[in-house]
């Protein structure tokens, strides 16, 4: 499943934040930066303010159904004051929207930006696709971009660890 570049953008960002809610400034600034977001450079300060935002964002991928989904993420939408703008930051730049104005400050986009990203998943139809890993001690939030949108773990190494269990508890002797 391919999600146009910014809506991708919004939505794996909040997926990271659900997984790393009391993350380093820098990790943070790499992952913004990695999704081109604009002025990336995080403080101390902006990432102890986006702290209770990874646990809102959370909320979304854990939702059982799709209107309890759809809810939570227009919830988010209203707290995070979204407004969508076309911007563009030097002529030579396509247009593109932003969800917060710049001058808002990081923290304020981000949340914008995390917000309607997933919204725009769930708008597409794919709310379905976030979820949370399936594997018993394991919590991490995902975006399911498999093909069949089927996908049960976070990861590869989750999936394999169920599978040898399971495995390995079929192949017991019946006591």
């Amino acid at each position: 499943m391919q999600f146009d570049t910014y809506t991708a953008a919004g939505a794996h960002i909040a997926c990271w934040m659900a997984n790393n809610p009391v993350a380093e400034p820098t990790a943070l600034s790499a992952v913004l930066a990695s999704y081109d977001v604009h002025e990336p450079v995080v403080t101390w300060r902006q990432t102890r303010a986006l702290q209770p935002w990874a646990g809102c964002l959370r909320t979304v991928f854990e939702a059982a159904t799709e209107a309890e989904r759809a809810q939570r993420a227009d919830a988010l939408l209203i707290a995070a004051d979204c407004r969508p703008r076309l911007v563009r930051h030097t002529d030579d730049l396509p247009f593109h929207l932003h969800y917060a104005p710049v001058r808002a400050g990081l923290a304020a986009r981000v949340r914008a930006l995390t917000a309607a990203g997933l919204a725009h998943v769930i708008d597409d139809g794919s709310g379905f696709r976030l979820r949370v890993c399936q594997r018993d001690g394991c919590e991490n939030a995902f975006l399911d971009v498999s093909r069949n949108g089927r996908r049960r773990f976070c990861s590869l190494r989750c999936a394999n660890q169920v599978n040898v269990a399971n495995h390995r508890r079929r192949q017991r002797p019946a006591a």
